[in-house]
């Protein structure tokens, strides 16, 4: 009977300690899902937190970019451009003020010293013609001179003799009586008139003008490309400026009365930057 009671006591005791240990087992293991859990949560916090962040700063981000056109930068909508470029044209009007002549002296004689004095005495009563009617010196130059055999070829070949040509050019502020000293000059021997041009002696200043047309014509192209005020920021010359003189072309000398110096264009073109 002793034998029974101390195996019973022996289980019983064994019972325990297995009951024990199995209970100290779960406690631990709860208590390691509890310090488990806790780092698992303020990571989630952390991440939740760093979204919140990335979120404010996406904000931030969309907001400077819709006030960066405030800040002068474009924008793709409703934005006038940063520069405009337009060409600008002006033209001025201009009556002739002076006039360039050519005119010039053709001998023929079959001696050809003969020829050559002929033609120079007849040059020299030119140039003093022009000088008595107040063409300075510095204004008569020489332009063309040559000395060739003329000879016919038409039925055989004949020598007619040397012909001898010049030709000056005289500059002359007297237009309302170039006709008459044209007609004055053939009776002194001029038998050529290579042409007359007319022109104007301070011709800048009406090209400055014209640039100031110019200017005003680019000005307002400018401000009907654009709502908004805009300043000049560059502006490039396109061209010297440009003008037609009148020119008659080589005509007989008869009818030098019948000479009108008519009028000049002057143009100027620029291109302009506004912004």
């Amino acid at each position: 009977m002793k034998k029974i009671i101390l195996k019973l006591f022996c289980f019983s005791l064994i019972f325990a300690c297995i009951f024990y240990a199995t209970l100290s087992a779960a406690s631990t293991s709860t208590s390691c899902a509890e310090n488990n859990a806790a780092p698992l949560s303020q990571q989630t916090l952390s991440a939740e937190g760093e979204t919140e962040q990335l979120d404010s700063l996406s904000q931030d981000g969309v907001t400077q970019t819709e006030q960066a056109p405030a800040n002068g930068q474009s924008s793709n909508e409703g934005d006038s451009p940063k520069s405009v470029l337009v060409y600008g044209g002006g033209t001025v009007t201009a009556v002739p003020d002076v006039a360039y002549v050519d005119i010039g002296v053709e001998s023929l004689n079959s001696d050809l010293q003969a020829a050559v004095e002929e033609n120079d005495q007849i040059i020299v009563k030119v140039i003093d013609y022009l000088k008595q009617k107040g063409v300075s010196e510095d204004d008569i130059k020489t332009k063309y001179y040559s000395i060739y055999q003329k000879h016919d070829y038409s039925a055989s070949e004949r020598f007619l003799g040397y012909q001898v040509s010049s030709t000056i050019e005289f500059k002359t502020k007297d237009l309302q009586n170039l006709g008459e000293q044209i007609k004055e000059l053939t009776s002194l021997g001029a038998n050529r008139l290579g042409g007359i041009s007319f022109d104007c002696e301070d011709i800048s200043s009406y090209y400055q003008q014209a640039l100031k047309l110019a200017v005003e014509d680019a000005q307002k192209k400018a401000n009907a490309l654009s709502s908004s005020p805009l300043n000049i920021i560059r502006i490039v010359e396109e061209n010297v400026y440009t003008c037609m003189p009148y020119r008659l072309s080589e005509t007989s000398l008869n009818s030098s009365s019948s000479i009108i110096k008519g009028s000049m264009q002057i143009q100027a073109k620029i291109k302009v930057i506004f912004g």
